[in-house]
């Protein structure tokens, strides 16, 4: 009751441009976008149908830059964007078909998942799918022509799949026309970089990634020998640069996809894989672009990227070639990071414990039952989850041994410690935390699912929740990246219960003290959920010991987390800390602490504005629902046997 089913982590869609911008560079300016309004947005709509090609290419290239701004997005919508420029990706121009495709591009990418499925309701892969059916299987690339050498044929193709790309990912009905259309062999003959280049290959590797996920039909187009072999032949390809190296774990993320829709994950395939991302993960983003962290980029501040725009006049043509070459290590720092996040992505979800069984049990809304039978119901529904829970908490033996054998535990927490990132631009520097992220989040499931022993022992843990202590400690004050503090409070809630089950934890009262200030201190829902499983872990453990040797810490513990039912505004926070109280202080040896700190009486007086607080919510109930409301059923049973003691 109240489980969700885990999320497979996904990476940032890249825009595009495909490498940072000069601005993006240089690290110091930002182009600020005009406010768009009616008249302007009328007139870009207006020029798109424009007889002058150079109008439409300008209308174009302007709306690809206007959707970074939320209310462009809105606008745009209002004013039917989707139908007016979709069709302009079948332009006769192909310089307009480029930008027309880079213009929804972005659309997608700024605009979100809501954005992606509205323009898939507008019709915008009926233009797509027709422009895709254009590029047969033996499709040949033209030979480069204009000032940048590009093919264009190759960019309309590489645009569209990242358009397609984006939709798939976002919406179900993407890809019900993606299978129906037949649009896989189309896309998979891209996987042939002696034929299309890396740019291509890796971006359609990054679309069948998606497309093959749980997609039976898909899965079943890719064992067909060829499909197969090509993609198998990429796994085992040497990385001998960057490109490469991402789209082998592309790769091996697609063949993660096929086996596991076949259910076909055994031992000899799952150690090939991970003996694949294994490969991936000791790599070091920064050797890729060793000037950016050298010693004359430090002392001259990036001297080619850090140019004004006075200096940038009289030097165009160096800084042009500084900033080129940059670009290019840029670009390989990108891959690997990427690379990596993808390689995280695999071993999460290899190690992700099977919840498929899963179901919703919070859409009670029998009106016509009385509450003691839909309590009943709930602890009945309860007590079944706890059982499903429990009966797939570890992953196969053949994944611990691979993980073991390929040190895999240690190379993911090397990915979770923190990188100097100064002199880096600010997409490099971002790229650089959500590989931490990523990292901390693969912890926390490979701890959840894999037994002590395969990730090297208590000790190890234990010198693990001291790392995580240390990096939450210094996570910075004056940012607080949700997404990391998320992550790290994650992996250290699954150490903690990890180690609690083999052994007493080696916890300082100054670890819990913090805990104590960054849950208070809080204001993510999500985080703050994760400092409360972690204390309350702490805290059965400490109340089982004998002679209550931290009974201190156990008050401590019991003040807090009163503190955040009695004060706390999320419902959902209040019924997670209301199980930790029912989970340290339920046992009877524990009543003296109970009675010295108020506990029973104040939540006793909570109970009305609990039972108010549920039936608020009952008509319009959320996924924590299920939690609430069993929350609210113990504490009246908690208050009601511990009241009953004293009389």
């Amino acid at each position: 009751m109240g489980k969700t089913k885990h999320k497979k982590f996904k990476i940032e869609r890249p825009k595009p441009t495909g490498l940072v911008s000069v601005k993006e560079a240089e690290n110091d300016l930002e182009r600020e976008q005009p406010l768009p309004n009616n008249g302007m947005i009328q007139s870009l709509l207006e020029k798109l149908n424009a007889p002058s090609e150079e109008e439409r290419e300008c209308s174009c290239s302007t709306i690809a830059n206007l959707v970074s701004q939320p209310s462009a997005v809105k606008l745009l919508l209002q004013h039917n964007i989707v139908k007016i420029l979709a069709p302009v990706m079948l332009d006769v121009n192909p310089d307009i078909r480029v930008k027309a495709l880079g213009a929804l591009r972005n659309l997608s990418v700024d605009g979100g998942e809501m954005v992606c499925r509205e323009m898939v309701r507008k019709d915008v892969l009926t233009p797509l799918v027709t422009l895709l059916k254009q590029y047969e299987c033996n499709w040949v690339p033209d030979t480069p022509t204009g000032k940048n050498k590009k093919c264009l044929k190759s960019s309309i193709f590489c645009e569209a799949i990242h358009l397609l790309w984006n939709l798939c990912e976002c919406c179900e009905e993407a890809l019900e026309i993606f299978n129906r259309e037949n649009l896989f062999p189309i896309v998979c003959a891209g996987l042939q970089h002696s034929v299309y280049g890396n740019e291509i290959a890796v971006t359609v590797a990054n679309c069948l990634y998606t497309i093959t996920e749980d997609n039976a039909p898909i899965i079943k187009m890719c064992h067909n020998p060829e499909v197969f072999q090509l993609i198998n032949s990429l796994i085992l390809k040497e990385s001998c640069s960057s490109d490469l190296v991402l789209l082998k774990t592309l790769a091996t993320g697609i063949m993660v996809n096929i086996h596991s829709g076949c259910g076909s994950l055994g031992g000899n395939v799952i150690t090939s894989l991970l003996k694949s991302v294994s490969d991936v993960l000791m790599l070091d983003a920064m050797d890729a672009a060793p000037k950016l962290v050298g010693e004359d980029c430090s002392s001259q501040n990036g001297d080619n990227a850090m140019v004004t725009e006075g200096e940038r006049e009289g030097k165009s043509h160096t800084v042009d070639v500084g900033l080129e070459e940059m670009q290019e290590e840029f670009r390989d720092v990108q891959n690997i990071l990427t690379a990596q996040q993808i390689a995280l992505e695999i071993v999460a979800n290899i190690c992700c414990t099977d919840d498929e069984g899963w179901e919703d049990l919070g859409n009670s809304e029998s009106s016509s039952c009385d509450e003691e039978t839909v309590e009943q119901e709930e602890e009945e529904a309860m007590e079944q989850e706890t059982i499903d829970l429990f009966s797939s908490l570890r992953v196969s033996s053949e994944v611990q041994q691979a993980v073991k054998g390929f040190c895999v535990f240690e190379k993911v927490c090397s990915k979770c410690s923190s990188v100097d990132c100064s002199g880096l631009p600010k997409n490099v520097t971002k790229s650089f935390v959500n590989l931490q992220a990523h990292a901390l989040l693969c912890m926390n499931n490979m701890v959840n699912s894999v037994e002590v022993d395969w990730l090297g022992g208590t000790e190890k843990l234990h010198q693990v929740w001291s790392s995580l202590a240390s990096l939450l400690a210094n996570i910075d004050e004056s940012c607080r990246d949700e997404m990391l503090l998320e992550a790290t409070t994650s992996a250290m809630g699954a150490v903690i219960q990890k180690l609690s089950s083999a052994e007493t934890p080696k916890l300082s009262v100054s670890d819990i003290q913090f805990l104590f200030t960054l849950g208070r201190s809080s204001q993510l829902a999500d985080i703050k959920v994760n400092i409360l499983r972690i204390i309350a872990t702490v805290g059965v453990v400490f109340s089982k010991q004998d002679g209550l040797p931290n009974a201190d810490i156990l008050k401590n513990i019991g003040i807090f987390l009163l503190t955040i039912v009695c004060g706390e505004k999320d419902l959902w926070v209040v019924s997670e800390a209301l199980d930790c109280v029912f989970d340290v202080f339920g046992e009877d040896h524990l009543d003296a602490i109970d009675q010295e700190i108020n506990l029973t009486n104040r939540l006793s007086k909570f109970v009305p504005e609990m039972k108010s607080r549920v039936n608020q919510i009952k008509k319009k109930p959320d996924e924590h629902y299920p939690v609430i409301s069993t929350a609210k059923t113990n504490l009246i049973r908690f208050v009601k046997y511990k009241l009953s003691k004293k009389k």
